[in-house]
């Protein structure tokens, strides 16, 4: 009788055929776990990249959703169908290395106060840090730690962050569902802070585990239609959500000052109509989300958000603004 899977690892595809295939070569060679399942959830490709994902890895089967329904109800559908007492979240459009899983595990096995273990996300060079963790901004954005600094200066010893990217992110499952998984109303960005705030332990990153990432896959490149949409909106989804009263309208006038930053440089119509749809649908949904937390839970979501001087200043250095 097969033992159940201690790791199940959950990989949303859409449309993935370039790049699906390397994900799971990738895992194949490098997940150190033997007891491993992989959850390929498919959300409304046309491509077929879903199919015969068992003939890249063994341990993966493919859970198909005709329609693409976004990132965290497609995560959540993952999750929902795993056996692992373990849960990892993995990009299809990046390469893990060679044991990543093993220091991920370890974080969460020595403390039960770690709800969330992370690892490194690399550019596709393998030398240049695109997030070292997450660090959540005033306008309730993230933005990746130490992003486009070489790897040589990465932490060389586990330590606390903000926020995970769930490019590579490693969690018990148990207590994931208890929390209700990634909050499915916002499709995609921003779940990552949105589910880091909500655990009740510590969100850890370990340098020993890192996946190498190729942007643009899932999304399109830097400020497509869909990077400026669900960012505007969610943003304030989040803001509502997480914020004590002042600092959510210091989160709204910080969002509208950054957005109007963006336009003036992007320049295009169809980037203005999107920011301006994601600000109708986020303005209209924050008064619900009100009732997401406590006055307590919102002091301290408030504490891990970084000063405005801080966030402007990466985001000056990487040439954003």
């Amino acid at each position: 009788m097969q033992s159940s899977p201690e790791l199940s690892v959950v990989l949303v595809n859409h449309n993935g055929a370039r790049c699906l295939p390397a994900a799971l070569d990738a895992l194949a060679r490098g997940t150190f776990e033997p007891r491993v399942e992989c959850l390929v959830v498919d959300s409304g490709s046309d491509d077929g990249s879903w199919r015969a994902v068992e003939h890249h890895w063994a341990a993966a089967r493919s859970l198909r959703i005709d329609e693409n329904v976004g990132f965290c109800t497609a995560c959540d559908t993952g999750a929902r169908a795993a056996h692992g007492r373990l849960l990892a979240f993995v990009n299809f459009d990046g390469c893990v290395e060679p044991g990543w899983d093993r220091p991920l595990r370890a974080l969460l096995d020595e403390d039960p106060a770690v709800s969330v273990a992370t690892g490194l996300l690399l550019r596709k060079d393998g030398e240049t840090i695109e997030a070292a963790g997450l660090e959540i901004a005033p306008n309730m954005a993230t933005y990746g730690r130490l992003e486009g600094a070489p790897r040589t200066i990465a932490p060389s010893a586990p330590l606390e962050v903000a926020a995970a990217s769930g490019a590579l992110m490693m969690v018990r499952r148990e207590e994931f569902l208890a929390l209700g998984g990634f909050y499915e109303p916002l499709f995609m960005f921003g779940e990552e802070a949105d589910y880091c705030l909500r655990a009740p332990g510590r969100v850890m990153l370990h340098p020993g585990s890192a996946i190498r990432h190729e942007m643009g896959h899932a999304a399109g490149p830097w400020r497509s239609r869909l990077r400026l949409y669900y960012p505007a909106r969610n943003r304030l989804v989040n803001a509502a959500r997480h914020l004590p009263p002042l600092a959510m309208m210091r989160a709204v006038a910080t969002s509208a000052a950054f957005d109007l930053v963006s336009l003036a440089t992007v320049r295009r119509l169809d980037a203005v109509s999107a920011v301006i749809r994601g600000w109708v649908e986020g303005l209209r949904a924050m008064p619900s989300e009100r009732r997401a937390r406590g006055p307590n839970e919102r002091r301290e979501a408030a504490r891990r958000l970084v000063t405005l001087r801080v966030a402007v200043a990466q985001q000056r250095r990487l040439g954003r603004l």
